[in-house]
């Protein structure tokens, strides 16, 4: 495990009657305590991870990836039906089914599909946007390196690839699923789509290795970021997490690892996805590696 200066806790942001931060040492030990238990690649079938890694050409990777990630909202066992029926249709090279589709032909693909806020139209943009964009010199690994040499974040980049998407999509709106400019929230889709296309571990994809790991933000959903608040990893609120948590998150974590502080996001979002950590102090917190340290576990 890595050595590194005591992490930063948000003490004062908790409630007086509140259990204190764990120490740098123990929380390191159980954060890879949870790492061990949950990244493991029998996880990855509950995860819309799962998609792109049946694909074996870095093109076919990103454009499942991309719309994997995409459908990435809400319920994990609600939207892995949809996408695999979608998957279906696009066969053997997604890549190479969305590479020049017209507005007919992206409806026709994307006919009775809707997941939540997406209806089919919006499918159909979707696909006709990334098809498009793909088709841009360098791909879409290039608006992060772009962004990176100039000076930004990845999260720029990512906002100027969805641009492109959107762009390339034409008349289609891709609705929902890709972020619009100037919103509050996360962005955790994109990141999560960043952070399989970049990280390498035999879980993630690792396709590109350009792009260094320590520039990655986490991708907070509502699972990561419950039980970041519960460790007093950042300061606990009532609202949506925004941007702003998932940046100040990533840097609570790079304490423990400043090479590659999002290869704790697959382990943390699973000990939510599998129904271990409500928020409740429950029977499954005493299977939970992170127990010791949850402030609701702490107080019964």
């Amino acid at each position: 495990m890595k050595t590194s200066p005591p992490a930063t806790t948000n003490a004062k942001h908790l409630p007086p009657n509140a259990p204190r931060p764990p120490d740098h040492a123990t929380l390191a030990a159980l954060l890879e305590a949870t790492y061990v238990r949950w990244h493991r690649i029998e996880e990855v079938e509950r995860d819309p991870l799962r998609f792109p890694r049946r694909f074996r050409l870095r093109q076919d990777r990103e454009a499942a990836g991309f719309i994997a990630s995409a459908f990435a909202f809400g319920r994990v066992a609600a939207f892995l039906p949809v996408l695999e029926t979608l998957f279906e249709r696009l066969g053997p090279s997604p890549a190479a089914t969305i590479a020049n589709l017209s507005q007919d032909q992206a409806l026709a693909l994307a006919a009775g599909l809707g997941y939540r806020f997406a209806r089919p139209h919006h499918v159909a943009g979707l696909l006709r946007g990334i098809g498009a964009m793909s088709r841009i010199d360098g791909g879409p690994e290039s608006f992060i390196e772009r962004s990176l040499g100039e000076g930004r974040s990845v999260t720029a980049g990512l906002s100027d690839l969805a641009r492109a998407v959107r762009t390339g999509a034409g008349d289609l709106d891709p609705g929902f699923l890709v972020p619009l400019e100037g919103r509050a929230g996360p962005l955790k889709r994109l990141h999560l789509f960043l952070r399989w296309m970049v990280r390498n571990d035999g879980i993630d994809l690792g396709e590109w290795a350009k792009i260094p790991a320590s520039t990655l933000v986490m991708p907070m959903d509502v699972h990561v970021g419950r039980i970041s608040r519960l460790l007093g990893l950042i300061p606990p609120r009532r609202s949506n997490p925004n941007l702003a948590d998932a940046v100040a998150l990533t840097r609570a974590l790079a304490v423990f690892d400043p090479l590659d502080p999002v290869r704790f996001d697959f382990a943390l979002s699973h000990v939510g996805i599998s129904g271990h950590c409500t928020g409740l102090n429950s029977a499954a917190c005493e299977r939970c590696p992170l127990s010791p340290v949850c402030t609701v576990h702490a107080q019964h």
